[in-house]
């Protein structure tokens, strides 16, 4: 048996902007520009987050601001 669930983008965007401003005080936009720009002093706090950023398709949205 295979389990699998499948997240949209509005969900996984809500879920990183919630959890980035939750641990860093910063917008889900914010962390992936802090990210590109390589202004994240510990990426580690976020590594789940950033990996999340890879469900999305590198033309999102969410990547303009960065």
């Amino acid at each position: 048996m295979h389990l699998y669930f499948e997240l949209t983008r509005e969900p996984m965007a809500q879920q990183l902007d919630r959890e980035a401003r939750r641990r860093l005080a910063i917008s889900g936009e914010d962390l992936v520009r802090r990210y590109r720009a390589g202004l994240l002093k510990d990426r580690g706090q976020v590594a789940d987050l950033l990996a999340f950023t890879g469900l999305l398709a590198e033309d999102d949205s969410l990547f303009a601001a960065a």
